[in-house]
């Protein structure tokens, strides 16, 4: 059965006329029979006792006076006991039906809402489009009133996203810093916080704001986690906004379940893409990398890093203490590289360094820095010092092949050098026919 089908069953079960209980018609006749006989018993009592004085008057005044005493006698009794409970009753079905109405309309819109946003997201391919698809259910959910969306990556790090909607001032904004700062999260529920100056209000709201502020939030679950929150204010006391609560529920609950499902697809992606121990680009990354370079003839710098004598430190300090040396050369190279450059494990103790745009100059200035900042790092995290040799090489032709053997040919040159230093193919007219890798020439005895 599709959601549709099931709309329409749902709309079929809320009780028509016909179907209604038959309680208020027996009530009325009840009240009805009541007057009549309380007006036909007063009549009676009435009629008996002015009789003698009707005794001497004509026909027709005494039909007039009949009908006079019928009237006097009806009019209490059927307003009372027939109108204004009729009246009543009629305010009441047409404030039942008022309801009904708006919650069926509620209900409509939800459906709809429901609908249509799981239709986008099954199209959204990533969290940025996730988020613009999010922000645009926040004016559908909310019908207009004030709406934020405060995301996270997780439940202890820095909201990421902060969407607004409807919202022409910075009064009842929500400023948590993190998820497990927001009761909503924090309960797991969707939560309609009634005063923003009682006890209870929740503590995110900050500045200036009216005291009658009301805020309706409820939490963004990804895998069973809260990361996020949806909020909508309005007045205290207003059940429009536990209205607007079912909506924002709908809506976190499906931006939670894609967010799920594009966050699990970009984690298997990095997974798949990274170097388990350093977290570093993996070989087959870097070698994308410089096809799409290539291809769209973008000039770069090849930089090719070798620790120097790691199988030293392996032998001499044991492996962890290799591991603990690998990640912090990443850590000591990430931290000299821009935002385009890409740093990749290539085997064993040596790294691949992508750097699109920049010159050879500037590419070996920012290699002298990390080198430089080596000695300082190890002392820093407790680890025997060690140096690092680099070969460097432009793309004249844009030929990532020929560019990385003269990257790995100057590397050579480096290890043939002294180690510790940095060699560029252009500056010293290194033959791009090079052996192999210079690890395995360090493991074969090269000084």
């Amino acid at each position: 059965m599709n959601k549709i089908d099931m709309a329409a069953q749902n709309l079929a079960s809320v009780p028509t006329g016909a179907n209604a209980p038959a309680k208020p018609r027996n009530r009325f006749e009840f009240r009805f029979w009541l007057t009549l006989g309380l007006v036909a018993v007063a009549h009676v009592l009435l009629h008996t006792a002015l009789e003698r004085q009707w005794a001497g008057l004509a026909a027709p005044w005494r039909l007039v006076l009949e009908a006079g005493l019928l009237l006097m006698v009806a009019v209490a009794p059927i307003w009372f006991f027939l109108i204004v409970p009729v009246r009543r009753e009629a305010q009441t079905v047409r404030e039942s039906l008022e309801r009904e109405s708006a919650s069926l309309h509620e209900r409509l819109r939800t459906h709809d809402l429901n609908v249509r946003l799981t239709a986008a997201l099954d199209m959204a391919e990533d969290e940025e489009s996730v988020m613009r698809i999010a922000r645009q259910a926040l004016t559908l959910a909310t019908d207009g009133v004030p709406a934020q969306m405060l995301l996270a990556d997780s439940p202890e790090s820095p909201m990421r996203h902060d969407l607004v909607e409807g919202w022409t001032s910075d009064e009842g904004r929500c400023y948590v810093e993190r998820p497990t700062d927001c009761p909503a999260v924090r309960r797991g529920m969707g939560t309609v916080f009634e005063d923003s100056l009682t006890l209870s209000a929740c503590r995110g709201m900050r500045g200036p704001m009216a005291a009658n502020c009301a805020a309706a939030c409820t939490p963004i679950t990804v895998a069973g986690t809260g990361v996020g929150v949806l909020r909508a204010l309005g007045p205290a006391g207003d059940p429009v906004l536990y209205r607007l609560l079912q909506s924002l529920n709908t809506a976190a609950h499906h931006v939670g379940a894609r967010l799920a499902v594009v966050r699990s697809i970009s984690a298997s992606a990095r997974e798949a893409a990274t170097d388990p121990l350093t977290g570093a680009a993996n070989r087959r990354s870097g070698e994308a990398r410089l096809a799409e370079l290539a291809q769209h003839s973008d000039a770069f710098i090849l930089a090719m890093i070798d620790i120097d004598f790691f199988k030293k430190i392996n032998d001499g300090h044991g492996h962890e203490v290799g591991d603990r040396a690998l990640k912090l050369l990443v850590e000591v190279l990430r931290g000299c590289l821009r935002r385009d450059d890409m740093l990749c494990r290539y085997g064993g103790e040596e790294f691949l360094l992508i750097l699109p745009r920049v010159d050879i100059a500037m590419a070996e200035s920012m290699l002298q820095r990390c080198r430089s900042a080596l000695p300082s790092a190890c002392s820093r995290a407790g680890l025997p010092e060690f140096t690092i040799s680099v070969g460097i090489a432009d793309a004249p032709n844009s030929d990532p092949a020929q560019q990385m053997r003269a990257a790995d040919a100057a590397l050579y040159k480096a290890k043939l050098s002294g180690r510790d230093r940095i060699v560029c193919a252009s500056q010293d007219g290194i033959d791009t026919q090079a052996p192999a890798t210079a690890s395995a020439r360090d493991a074969s005895g090269t000084p």
